[in-house]
């Protein structure tokens, strides 16, 4: 089973796979691919909940999120 998911900034309009909403540009979203399954787009709170988005530090000390 081959998955993977991609963080991504939004070029357009697309609609969350989880919770409907539409998200537009320049937010990010996540998009996940897995084997015998339709892909989804999840936007940031949704990615959030999921775990897929998650807080760092950089090498400074400052907080980012970044998509797994």
């Amino acid at each position: 089973m081959t998955s993977w998911i991609s963080g991504l900034v939004v070029s357009g309009e697309i609609q969350c796979s989880g919770c409907g909403r539409v998200v537009r540009h320049p937010e990010r979203y996540a998009y996940l691919s897995e084997d015998n399954k339709p892909p989804q787009r999840l936007c940031e709170k949704c990615s959030r909940t999921q775990g897929l988005l998650k807080k760092r530090r950089d090498e400074k000390g400052r907080e980012m999120e970044t998509f797994l």
